[in-house]
């Protein structure tokens, strides 16, 4: 392993102290409004760079989690810059992560017809010469066919052109999501193939089979539990092509008539070792406590560095999950006791 890569494991696991801890979500699913959540990370070592110029007591919502996936677009590119070796294009499996999220942010606030003043100009500075999409039309862009448009240059076109519709309330929007999903599942598998192999190729191969199946499970209990979807539809929304469990397999809990009886599924399964003694009211939080044990596994023990720089992906995206879910309990004004329940950490 190069000394530079070397620095890679240790810059990870440096950032990797700087975390919120669980006397920091403790403290913040007590707070009421949004600005005291502000005015405690502005004081924190992971967030206090990027939020030192904000006022807390002006920030909307929607600026403040802009700024926190910033923030976390700022770290990972300090990683990849630190990479000097052939398999870059592995690393720079992030941004696409990070396109996707944006297309679907902006289209989800098309469908919605939200103002989107208040996200124009945030993203750009930070994202644009890492990309080959034009964010300064995306985020302008305020119809379909602006949406389409404004990404021309990048796959992305072709995957959203084939569901264009005029009226915005005919959008497709859980297909596009998973069309998204596949081109980026598709990537993943194909630069781990360009760049690795054997045991190396295996696991990084087996966290992504993982997070898969996970969210297979977790969109079919979704769709059953809120949106009373029928099995072809569920079937039709599943990432396939990449998953170790059975398409049979997959039929049966398709089937279940009762969603609960997924987490009944999931306790029975492998991931059953990955389960303590909580109860898991939640089944995002099961999916997402297997995800973060099996992350943290790897930070503290891989020596392989794309297998500690996924392990760091995954860790930041459930902080960043974490700290979505409390800005929307407290918007909601959900109950101490339930935000927890939603929270990941340990």
């Amino acid at each position: 392993m190069s000394t530079a890569n070397n620095v890679i494991i240790a810059k990870s696991k440096a950032m990797y102290g700087l975390f919120l801890k669980s006397d920091d979500y403790e403290k913040m699913i007590k707070m009421s409004a949004v600005s005291d959540i502000v005015g405690y990370l502005k004081k924190h070592p992971f967030y206090e760079a990027i939020l030192k110029d904000i006022n807390e007591k002006a920030v909307h919502r929607g600026q403040l989690e802009l700024l926190i996936r910033k923030n976390n677009f700022d770290r990972i590119l300090k990683l990849i810059h630190s990479v000097y070796s052939k398999d870059k294009s592995y690393y720079q499996l992030s941004v696409v992560k990070q396109e996707s999220d944006l297309i679907l942010s902006v289209l989800r606030t098309i469908i919605n017809n939200d103002d989107l003043e208040s996200i124009k100009g945030k993203v750009p500075f930070f994202f644009d010469v890492h990309t080959d999409i034009d964010l300064t039309k995306l985020m302008s862009s305020e119809t379909f066919d602006e949406l389409i448009e404004s990404l021309k240059d990048s796959d992305y076109y072709n995957i959203l052109k084939t569901y264009y519709v005029k009226d915005i309330n005919l959008i497709r929007y859980l297909d596009i999501e998973y069309k998204l999903d596949m081109y980026y599942f598709d990537q993943a598998f194909k630069r781990i193939d360009e760049n690795y192999k054997g045991s190396l190729e295996k696991d990084l191969k087996d966290l992504f089979y993982t997070r898969i199946e996970l969210q297979n499970l977790t969109k079919i209990y979704r769709l059953k539990k809120f949106y009373q979807s029928d099995p072809l539809t569920i079937k039709n929304l599943l990432v396939l092509k990449h998953s170790r469990i059975k398409e049979k397999k997959l039929e049966e809990i398709i089937q279940l008539k009762d969603p609960n009886d997924i987490l009944n599924y999931l306790t029975h399964s492998d991931f059953k070792y990955y389960k303590n003694d909580q109860d898991f009211i939640y089944i995002e939080y099961y999916a997402g406590k297997i995800r973060y044990d099996l992350a943290r596994k790897f930070m503290y023990f891989a020596t392989d560095v794309p297998k500690v720089f996924t392990a760091f992906l995954t860790l930041l995206e459930i902080q960043n999950d974490n700290l979505t879910n409390i800005i929307e309990g407290i918007r909601y004004q959900v109950s101490d006791v339930e935000m927890q329940q939603m929270l990941i950490y340990t």
